[in-house]
């Protein structure tokens, strides 16, 4: 009698399958919802990194046309051209648009630094990646390699074009400035993305015939 009372309170083999089961079946589903957790929080990160190097390449360009210099600018160590601003698709190698000017705010107080006052840049589209060019010296002599800044990834479009007259101008080799620069950028997960630069209006007002 109190062997048949003991074994009845016990599990049977069926009973532990089953619970294994469901076990395993909590278990998978734990590791599911851990690994899409894992993923999102992957593709948030990687969305937040193109997002800031998107603001990071956006500040830059503002910056830099925003202090552009009135100085003449050379072309892989050529004598001054006679246009301070150049810019047009494929120029300086590049898939897309490329554009090149000189821009005053790189400051060297008491001359100490090996390098000028004034940069020479340039920016342009190589294989998918945006890319900030510039020299130590802006009369860099001929066969000087450039520094290679690498700006954003992924970049299908990189497209410029330049206000004259409240006319928008794919191509810019005049001798004077543009009223305003127009960016336009798509990049493959963000998507396309458009920024006007006005230029100091004291250099193309001054210029512009």
């Amino acid at each position: 009698m109190l062997d048949s009372q003991m074994n009845s309170k016990g599990f049977t083999f069926l009973e532990m399958l089953l619970a294994m089961l469901l076990f395993a079946m909590v278990g998978l589903a734990s590791v599911a919802v851990l690994t899409s957790v894992t993923n999102s929080d992957e593709a948030s990160q990687r969305a937040l990194q193109q997002l800031q190097q998107l603001q990071r390449a956006m500040l830059l360009l503002e910056r830099d046309f925003m202090q552009i210099s009135a100085r003449y600018v050379r072309i892989e160590g050529d004598p001054p051209r006679q246009e301070r601003l150049v810019g047009e698709k494929y120029f300086l190698d590049s898939t897309d648009h490329g554009v090149t000017f000189t821009q005053q705010g790189w400051r060297n107080p008491g001359m100490i630094l090996p390098r000028s006052e004034v940069q020479a840049i340039a920016y342009r589209l190589e294989e998918g990646q945006l890319q900030r060019l510039f020299t130590l010296y802006v009369d860099a002599v001929n066969n000087t390699e450039p520094h290679i800044q690498p700006l954003l990834d992924g970049v299908e479009v990189f497209e410029l074009s330049y206000l004259l007259n409240e006319k928008w101008e794919e191509r810019w080799q005049h001798q004077f400035f543009p009223q305003a620069v127009k960016v336009r950028l798509v990049q493959q997960d963000i998507g396309e993305v458009e920024r006007i630069f006005m230029l100091p209006n004291a250099l193309w007002r001054k210029e512009q015939p």
